[in-house]
């Protein structure tokens, strides 16, 4: 159990967390279990959630995992995927969102911000970017911010297949108070990590 008191929590944000679009995932259900024991450890804060707001994750059914291939599974609001993705794990939790946004920008340190990104998406043959060069170089470099320790500019992480790096060098440019990386899992080729800071 992480010895962080957690006021900032990073997950995944790939819909494979949502056990009907992945019931063989079991590296998820792990990811999903760890992720709200952060989220139960931070009390009753409440909750920003940060993820991409790219056209590409939005859906025009709110609250839905339709255009993912799961209309059975619904949460009641947002349009984006990384959003989605959150609400269902947060499952009653997320009734004490107060804030949804596409950029870190300055946390609030009196609440919990929950922010979704994924690593490269190139670590393996069968990953969705195939095994690109630089891919273990990025898991590093992801691993090494999420553990809170200092990195090499990461300009290089788009050509190791990560897709949407603005986040990270968001991340990467806070200075936590402390910080763990509770769980990583690249079992499908894309780096996936669950971390806890406290800010």
């Amino acid at each position: 159990m992480t010895r962080v008191s957690p006021n900032l929590v990073v997950m995944p944000a790939g819909p494979a967390l949502v056990q009907a679009l992945a019931p063989a995932d079991a590296a998820g259900r792990s990811l999903v279990a760890g992720i709200r024991s952060l989220v139960d450890a931070a009390g009753t804060l409440p909750i920003h959630l940060v993820g991409s707001r790219s056209p590409r994750w939005e859906t025009g059914v709110p609250g839905s995992f339709r255009a993912w291939g799961a209309p059975q599974v619904d949460v009641g609001e947002g349009r984006f995927l990384p959003e989605l993705v959150q609400r269902h794990v947060l499952g009653e939790r997320a009734a004490r969102v107060a804030d949804v946004r596409g950029s870190l920008g300055v946390p609030d340190p009196a609440s919990l911000t929950l922010v979704a990104v994924d690593g490269s998406a190139g670590l393996t043959p069968r990953a969705p970017l195939t095994l690109l060069d630089r891919a273990q170089e990025a898991d590093r470099w992801c691993r090494s911010v999420l553990a809170g320790r200092p990195v090499e500019d990461g300009g290089f992480l788009s050509e190791g297949g990560v897709l949407e790096p603005e986040l990270w060098f968001e991340l990467a440019a806070l200075t936590p108070l402390r910080a763990e990386l509770v769980e990583a899992d690249t079992s499908h080729g894309v780096g996936r990590y669950v971390a806890a800071w406290e800010i």
